[in-house]
C-alpha cells in the first residue's frame, strides 16, 4: 500500500515559492470568520473543565427488536362463589375429568377455590375438584 500523500491548500510553484500569498490563504481558510465570531481575537486553548464521566457504562449493543414490557396484572384471584344450596354433605355430580358422571359428597371449599369432596360414597376417599360448570369440575 502506498503512503498517503497529504495535499495542501497552497501548493508550491517552485521549491520555496508558494502559489497563494499569506493573506489569500488567511481568507481561504476562513480565519477571518473565526475572529469575528470570537470578538476580534482567535480563541485561546485554555483548559476546559472536565465533564463528569457517567457512573454506569452504556450497553455495548442494543437489541435489534424492542423488548415488550409485561403488563401489570392487578387482578387478585378470588374463590368461586357457591350456590347457597351446596352445603357440607350435599351430593354432587362430577361433570368433567376422570370421574365424570360419578356422585360425590361435598365437604368444604378450600381457600384456593377448589372443592374438597369425598370420592366413592362407600369408601370415603377425598378429592379436590374445580367449582363451576364453566371451567369444568362439578355441579
Amino acid at each position: 500500500m502506498a503512503p498517503k500523500v497529504s495535499r495542501t491548500r497552497n501548493p508550491d510553484l517552485i521549491r520555496g515559492i508558494e502559489k497563494y500569498s499569506r493573506s489569500k490563504i488567511y481568507h481561504k481558510r476562513g480565519l477571518w470568520a473565526i475572529k469575528v465570531k470570537n470578538g476580534g481575537a482567535f480563541p485561546s486553548d485554555e483548559a476546559k473543565p472536565k465533564t463528569p464521566t457517567p457512573a454506569e457504562k452504556p450497553p455495548k449493543y442494543y437489541p435489534s427488536e424492542d423488548i415488550k414490557k409485561p403488563l401489570l396484572n392487578k387482578r387478585k384471584p378470588q374463590p368461586t362463589k357457591l350456590r347457597s344450596s351446596i352445603t357440607s354433605g350435599t351430593v354432587l355430580l362430577l361433570l368433567v375429568g376422570r370421574f365424570k358422571g360419578k356422585r360425590v359428597g361435598f365437604q368444604k371449599q378450600l381457600p384456593s377455590g377448589l372443592l374438597l369432596v369425598t370420592g366413592n360414597l362407600t369408601r370415603g376417599l377425598l378429592h379436590q375438584t374445580a367449582a363451576g360448570s364453566g371451567r369444568g369440575g362439578c355441579c
